[in-house]
């Protein structure tokens, strides 16, 4: 029996996160509070795109036979909208001005990157948006603990605070386990070699291509992070 493509891919992703994780939280009581705001204003970014980068591979993915891609994709739009205001301004709230984040030529490459991939391919842009939607939950995981240390660094308290709140949704009321099961569905429907009278059938290949492309480039993004925020003293991170 073919494994699911599902399984393949979530390996994969999970070597990559897990490393990242255990790197990030056991360096986190040492970490400069400089750092941690400068990763906090860098993942920002990504949750700022978000929404774009979904919207992008909604229309493309529209050529699929299967109309349940864009439909979910679309689902996971409707979810996400509002999202990126709030973290910033749970943020602002304990002492961090995204607006005040400086370019970092490792980011723009990465959004640049994954935006590539959400079109022109429908079934590759359905397999690098199951990745970055899988990885998701890794990141609230990570920046749940990294917001928390920055609210008590700072006199802040956490439980009850916006930038909780913001994680919570996308961890205890499981928005992002939802999106992930969500396009399993349809990262596992293999449909190579069909035809159909209208649309594209998902293709097994390309899908496995498109995961394993947002991971090669995920994985880039949060080396390029690590040296940066790790490697600094503190009052460095801009």
């Amino acid at each position: 029996m073919t494994e699911r493509l599902s399984v393949e891919i979530d390996e994969r992703n999970d070597a990559f996160t897990s490393a990242v994780k255990s790197k990030l939280l056991n360096h986190l009581p040492t970490a400069s509070t400089e750092s941690l705001d400068w990763l906090i204003m860098e993942h920002y970014q990504f949750s700022f795109a978000n929404c774009g980068l979904l919207q992008a591979a909604v229309e493309c993915t529209k050529t699929l036979a299967e109309p349940g891609v864009s439909v979910e994709l679309q689902r996971n739009v409707d979810e996400e909208d509002g999202h990126a205001p709030m973290y910033k301004q749970g943020m602002l709230n304990v002492g961090t001005d995204m607006d005040k984040r400086v370019e970092f030529p490792a980011t723009t490459k990465f959004l640049a990157e994954v935006k590539a991939l959400c079109a022109p391919n429908p079934s590759r842009a359905l397999g690098a948006l199951y990745a970055t939607e899988t990885a998701a939950i890794f990141e609230h995981e990570v920046f749940f603990e990294i917001c928390r240390e920055i609210c008590d660094r700072r006199g802040f308290t956490y439980e009850g605070s916006l930038i909780k709140r913001f994680h919570d949704i996308h961890l205890e009321d499981g928005v992002e386990q939802g999106h992930k099961d969500g396009l399993a569905a349809f990262v596992d429907l293999d449909q190579t070699g069909v035809e159909f009278p209208e649309g594209e059938a998902i293709d097994r290949g390309e899908v496995r291509q498109g995961g394993l492309d947002a991971i090669e480039v995920m994985q880039v993004w949060w080396d390029a992070l690590l040296d940066k925020a790790l490697a600094e003293p503190a009052g460095t991170a801009v």
